[in-house]
């Protein structure tokens, strides 16, 4: 298949199986019935994608099976906590289906394979990014770039059984781990507020599970995350484009949820954002 959608991820791992074996069509209509069933499909085995250019066709070809429009990119593992808690060495980049972002205080009927959920930070580009002349590893530029920063929760989950190891590989295949994404409200003046240093706490039932802040990404800011995106795509002769929406991953780690449950997100001063679950 010609790579024309998605960068693959660097990553490394030990030997797999040949490379002969793949079959990226194949395992990418799998994996899109198993997401359109919100099942685990038993036989959807993924220890034969052997490198980051077998994992980018497969999450290639589950995305064209899908056949949803693409609203942007959801990012996972930015953080040290979730990049220990997938098994990842980085972030794992993939599509923002349309079927995948949520507004706050929408429901979702939880799907078999969920791995947590965590708060995280949302942007929206205005335009393009980079331009010719600009640099994508540009951070004012880019800030420049961005229409608004919303607050958001992400859920993560597997259509592959227990089995199959979790990796970078395996991760990026299977729709970088993507679940949904909630965009909630925006942030007024968010270029001047200090994302990396906020307070952000998540609860479930109404019980703090988990905190963190913005610092988590990359160890760095939110925006860290974006710009590593940027210049991944860069890579490929690709850019952000107007109205992409960006998930840039949790930065609370990722809890354990279970259907029934009330999930918020505080962000303090700037506000909250909330999913029912069923």
């Amino acid at each position: 298949m010609q790579r024309d959608l998605w960068p693959a991820t660097s990553v490394t791992i030990g030997p797999g199986p040949v490379r002969d074996r793949i079959d990226p069509e194949r395992l990418g209509w799998q994996l899109a019935q198993a997401r359109r069933s919100g099942t685990v499909a038993p036989g959807l085995d993924l220890r034969a994608v052997d490198g980051p250019v077998s994992a980018a066709e497969v999450q290639d070809a589950a995305v064209i099976a899908c056949g949803q429009p693409i609203r942007g990119h959801a990012l996972a593992a930015t953080s040290d906590r979730v990049t220990r808690q997938l098994g990842c060495d980085g972030p794992v980049v993939a599509p923002l289906l349309a079927g995948s972002l949520l507004p706050s205080r929408a429901g979702l009927t939880l799907p078999r394979g969920i791995l947590g959920i965590g708060a995280q930070y949302v942007f929206v580009l205005g335009r393009p990014f980079p331009l010719d002349d600009e640099d994508p590893g540009d951070g004012e530029r880019l800030a420049e770039a961005i229409l608004s920063c919303h607050l958001g929760l992400q859920i993560l989950g597997r259509r592959v059984p227990h089995g199959v190891p979790l990796n970078a590989l395996t991760a990026t295949a299977d729709f970088g781990l993507d679940v949904a994404q909630v965009r909630g409200p925006s942030v007024a003046g968010w270029r001047e507020i200090d994302l990396a240093t906020a307070p952000v706490t998540l609860a479930l039932d109404g019980h703090i599970v988990a905190r963190g802040s913005g610092a988590e990404i990359l160890g760095r800011h939110p925006l860290a995350a974006v710009t590593w995106l940027a210049e991944t795509l860069s890579q490929t002769r690709r850019g952000l484009d107007a109205g992409d929406t960006v998930a840039v991953g949790s930065c609370t780690g990722l809890s354990q949820l279970v259907p029934g449950q009330r999930v918020e997100a505080d962000f303090g001063a700037f506000g909250t954002v909330v999913l029912d679950t069923q």
